[in-house]
């Protein structure tokens, strides 16, 4: 089993209890660089795996292919995690490794941890709130909606189906003991009611 560990934005006492517990139990920790390993340290011997910020992609495939080797090594027989600064599954090098993992190795369990992101380190360390939509981009063409407070999920889904989305998520009570998730390419898939702590995501269709 490979775990993503989500480290928070810096400051150690920014960790999760559950990011604590899965660096300490995990056989093998590996990071992407030193910051990501100096947060790991306390809870284990990370070791430094090279994701070099380089544009050639077929070089770019031949390091994510050769790491995820390496992590597979370990992840098929025991508990391994990779620990990223940050959320490991929000602008993370976490995202593209998994990918890499399901394709190369699917007999490996990936599971992630949630942490504390930039958004809302941001928010923090700004004095401000956010208490309307927002906009997080990295330049690239937008491909996911997020929609918070989805209580008419069928509908929201019409609106985006009608603008291009086409893959669509709904989760309620999200990492409590009544959480639901329910999946499906069409709107009308969706549940026509649900709660207020409800969180709808969709992907464009390309």
């Amino acid at each position: 089993m490979l775990i993503g560990i989500s480290l928070g934005p810096g400051d150690p006492g920014l960790l999760t209890l559950k990011a604590v517990e899965a660096l300490r139990s995990s056989s093998k920790v590996f990071v992407p660089g030193e910051m990501a390993a100096n947060l790991a340290r306390s809870y284990c011997q990370p070791e430094i795996l090279d994701f070099p910020m380089i544009g050639d992609e077929a070089k770019l495939e031949e390091i994510w292919s050769r790491n995820a080797d390496i992590m597979a090594s370990h992840a098929a027989k025991t508990q391994a995690g990779f620990a990223c600064v940050g959320d490991v599954n929000t602008f993370s090098t976490f995202t593209h490794l998994k990918k890499v993992m399901n394709q190369n190795y699917p007999n490996v369990e990936v599971d992630t941890i949630p942490g504390v992101g930039i958004v809302s380190a941001l928010v923090s360390r700004f004095g401000i709130g956010l208490d309307r939509s927002f906009l997080v981009s990295d330049g690239s063409d937008q491909e996911t909606v997020i929609r918070i407070k989805a209580i008419r999920p069928r509908k929201i889904a019409r609106d985006l189906e009608n603008r291009g989305f086409g893959q669509f998520i709904l989760g309620t009570m999200l990492c409590t003991p009544d959480e639901q998730i329910f999946r499906g390419r069409l709107a009308e898939e969706m549940p026509e009611q649900s709660d207020y702590f409800s969180v709808l995501y969709a992907r464009r269709v390309r």
